[in-house]
């Protein structure tokens, strides 16, 4: 008889390899929850809209004084804009942290944070934002307001991917667009500095000046690494973007399934987490 149910446990064992490691989340859920963990590559997008920003102190040193009065105007016109592209890219991050949260049957509370969105952005079509991103800037904060509290709890992810989708995408869409228009700013700013430091190079021919010589081009070689590297992070933000827009279309037309059940069975845990 021992050797019977030896027998047996080797087998169950061996017909199922790794039962005791099996998920206790659905699949689904578990799919949901690494499309939340993309919400890592915005802060990146951040980071690169701040430089954007903040371009014109780089450049000022070496810009004619035609030049400066130009950067002027346009330095003013991005740190207006920039305040809008920073809400597109808080409204995505709270969007994807939602759904995340409830992936998690964690009880959903943002608020504060929707409060701190507003309610609206503005357009700026001569440098990528319009109407059609002022608009689903607006779905996006207030398919996240219906998702408050107990309602939100009980909600079908798959609706909610269904119903974001769109809007999403046309903000991973600008956001994208604006990358690449920081990337060719970039671009810009390279060859304006870099060309000036060649030709003050190239008129630094005096024995007096030989100690200048080697400091620009120690600072020539620095900032054309900076350009370099700096290329290379708009390239791969813009990546990581494409790949989470794709996820979430794929999570949108597969009609991704969360049982009722699964919320239900949570509704007690959750209750004593509320505010």
């Amino acid at each position: 008889m021992k050797q019977l149910t030896a027998c047996a446990a080797l087998l169950l064992s061996q017909l199922l390899p790794g039962c005791a490691g099996l998920p206790t989340a659905a699949p689904e859920l578990a799919q949901v929850r690494a499309l939340a963990a993309g919400e890592q590559a915005l802060p990146a997008f951040g980071e690169l809209a701040l430089r954007h920003r903040d371009s014109y102190a780089r450049l000022r040193p070496y810009l004619s004084p035609q030049q400066d009065a130009s950067e002027q105007v346009l330095d003013r016109q991005r740190r207006a804009m920039h305040a809008d592209v920073a809400l597109i890219q808080r409204g995505v991050s709270l969007y994807l942290q939602a759904l995340g949260r409830l992936a998690g049957q964690e009880y959903l509370s943002l608020d504060n944070e929707i409060k701190a969105a507003g309610s609206a952005i503005r357009a700026w079509p001569d440098s990528g934002i319009v109407d059609r991103d002022v608009a689903a800037y607006t779905a996006v904060l207030r398919l996240l307001a219906r998702l408050q509290g107990e309602a939100g709890q009980r909600a079908q992810l798959a609706h909610v991917l269904r119903e974001g989708d769109d809007a999403v995408q046309t903000l991973l869409s600008t956001l994208a667009s604006l990358l690449r228009l920081y990337d060719k700013a970039g671009d810009n700013e390279r060859d304006i500095v870099l060309g000036q430091l060649e030709m003050d190079l190239a008129f630094a021919d005096t024995p007096q000046q030989r100690l200048l010589v080697v400091l620009a081009r120690t600072l020539q070689q620095s900032k054309t690494e900076e350009y370099r590297l700096y290329g290379l992070r708009h390239t791969l933000a813009g990546q990581q973007l494409a790949a989470l827009a794709r996820e979430h279309a794929r999570l949108a037309m597969a009609g991704t399934h969360i049982p009722e059940a699964t919320w239900t069975d949570h509704q007690a845990a959750n209750a004593a987490k509320r505010p």
